[in-house]
């Protein structure tokens, strides 16, 4: 059962932290096609860099969220530390007993697993798919008999320049079956032609020139690229709108290089399309090639006789465009996902306990959240949502208890239901998640020596090997605490701690509140805590004193407390 949590809360987590980036760069790609599409004057080579940053704004936006969020979180880390030094240490080393992550999983965790299954089987599917066409690449390479470009004696001399002032030698292969000509490989470029094109130099030359020119702009890794966010984001519509298009336009892009060579025909480079339109294409997911897909052959041809496509236009302009638009989409995507973060606790007023246990003993630490009337309750989704945007790997679980159940766990303070968030045992994660809340850090416990913690010049230990465990639970404390009418009239909210004495017998002894905030609470906390009675600590197998000290919160709804 706890895999399974841990599963659904990673599946809440990534929904719930991915659907808003996601919904952001929609709107903004849907904004930039619209302003493409409006107008037929844009140069084709604008059509295809914006297409091209479009796709890739989507990873690199999803990964600028990421890196952000874990940027914050290191410089929140960094401002707990230091806070640490500020405030008194609180410890509630209670022992709560099992919750409902031992109840069956609600509809909206059963939905989160099932849609992240889902997600992740089609990008599986797909990916392996890709493997699958790599390998088969990777064979053809193996069978075919490659050899250098320039061995061929019929190349032009354009064609030879060109293929000089590669890095890389291009190699090359005859294919004895008609295939439209295709090239893939970024380090290694590779070329392969249909054995019929030997009989017409003049058409292999204008086949090795298109291809060449995808090699001269690195296509065949902008082509990866598309094919591995196709992959990754199947789901979305859009993107294979934004990769059939990006297709289209990388080879109208090429097209018209060719056509504006004056020593090539375009009516023969045109009548050369039309001759491998029914020509079988070979691995067009991870290659490149001449007719990459038939149905867009009328357009390019269309394009081929208008002067506007024709017009030379600036690289520099063509990539401040991608830049542009690649940038700004992802800058979006990441800084409106992280004030979203970061605002969602402030407007959300929670009542709060914290159970924290300092000897590290359990594999976990606690908060309690409260709802104190059924309008806070109908709220809890926005907290659970914040919550779950957290790194799981700072949160164990957080469980939803209401009505009865929550009654009997947490008493009646819990009546209008009870969030419990286990986080991590570690104190970071816990800092974490209470800082999240609004509350303030605690400081690290320091590690019990062989002879435990005692208190220099006091009969008491401050750290144990077993500590003292609150017998009925945190609902044996709820249960006594009240808002004091006063406190509530003035407008008075915070935490009161209260130290104490668990003696021998487990008896609360010498109670008294180290920090206060008056109207009646400091009364109240205290006398609830003088009520609790626990199981003793032990100390190599001895009850021993320990003391330790628990934080009470009193919060006003947020109409009360701005009256």
């Amino acid at each position: 059962m706890d895999t399974l949590q841990s599963i659904a809360l990673y599946s809440q987590s990534f929904i719930e932290w991915a659907w808003l980036p996601i919904l952001i760069w929609t709107v903004i790609a849907g904004v930039v096609l619209a302003i493409l599409n409006s107008s037929k004057r844009i140069h084709l080579q604008y059509h295809y860099h914006a297409r091209l940053a479009l796709i890739a704004a989507l990873p690199f936006g999803m990964l600028a969220t990421y890196s952000l969020e874990k940027l914050s979180g290191m410089i929140f880390s960094g401002q707990a530390a230091a806070s640490n030094l500020k405030f008194v240490t609180v410890m509630a080393p209670i022992e709560v007993g099992a919750t409902q992550s031992e109840s069956l999983f609600s509809v909206w965790e059963i939905a989160s697993i099932l849609l992240v299954t889902l997600l992740a089987a089609g990008t599986l599917y797909l990916l392996g798919k890709q493997l699958y066409q790599y390998a088969m690449l990777s064979q053809i390479k193996r069978t075919v008999g490659l050899r250098d470009l320039l061995s061929i004696d019929v190349i032009s001399p354009k064609n030879y320049r060109l293929i000089t002032s590669f890095k890389r030698p291009v190699k090359f292969a005859f294919i004895q079956s008609d295939i439209i000509p295709v090239t893939f490989g970024w380090f290694n470029p590779i070329v392969l032609m249909p054995a019929s094109l030997k009989k017409d130099p003049e058409k292999l030359n204008l086949a090795l020139r298109h291809e060449l020119t995808h090699i001269k702009h690195h296509d065949f890794l902008t082509h990866i690229g598309v094919t591995l966010t196709r992959a990754l984001f199947w789901f979305h519509p859009l993107v294979h709108r934004l990769a059939h298009k990006v297709t289209d336009y990388r080879e109208m892009r090429v097209d018209s290089v060719m056509v504006t060579d004056p020593d090539i025909s375009n009516r023969k480079y045109a009548s050369l399309l039309l001759e491998l339109l029914p020509m079988p294409n070979l691995n067009k997911d991870l290659s490149v090639n001449m007719a990459q897909e038939s149905s867009n052959l009328k357009k390019r041809i269309q394009m081929m006789t208008d002067k506007q496509t024709q017009q030379p236009i600036s690289g520099r302009s063509t990539f401040a465009i991608l830049g542009a638009i690649l940038l700004s989409t992802a800058i979006a995507m990441a800084c409106t996902d992280m004030q979203t973060h970061n605002q969602a606790f402030d407007e959300e007023e929670l009542d709060l306990m914290t159970d924290f246990d300092p000897s590290g003993d359990r594999d976990y630490q606690q908060l309690l959240i409260y709802m104190s009337d059924s309008e806070q309750a109908e709220k809890y989704d926005d907290a659970l949502a914040q919550m779950r945007q957290m790194q799981p790997e700072y949160i164990q679980s957080i469980n939803v208890l209401e009505g009865e159940n929550a009654v009997d766990e947490y008493g009646s303070r819990a009546a209008n239901g009870v969030i419990s968030v286990r986080t991590q045992s570690d104190t970071e994660s816990f800092n974490r998640v209470l800082t999240a809340l609004g509350m303030e850090p605690i400081s690290p416990p320091s590690e019990p020596s062989e002879s435990g913690q005692k208190a220099e010049d006091e009969d008491y230990f401050v750290v144990v090997e077993e500590m003292p465990e609150l017998i009925g639970g945190l609902a044996s404390i709820q249960q006594h605490i009240t808002y004091p009418e006063e406190a509530r009239e003035a407008g008075i909210q915070g935490r009161v701690y209260i130290q104490f004495i668990v003696n021998e017998e487990g008896q609360v002894e010498d109670p008294r509140v180290i920090r206060g905030i008056g109207g009646g609470a400091d009364e109240v906390a205290l006398e609830a805590v003088k009520k609790a009675e626990f199981n003793p600590g032990l100390q190599r197998g001895e009850p021993v004193r320990v003391q330790y000290s628990l934080p009470v919160v009193f919060q006003l709804q947020q109409e009360e407390s701005e009256e």
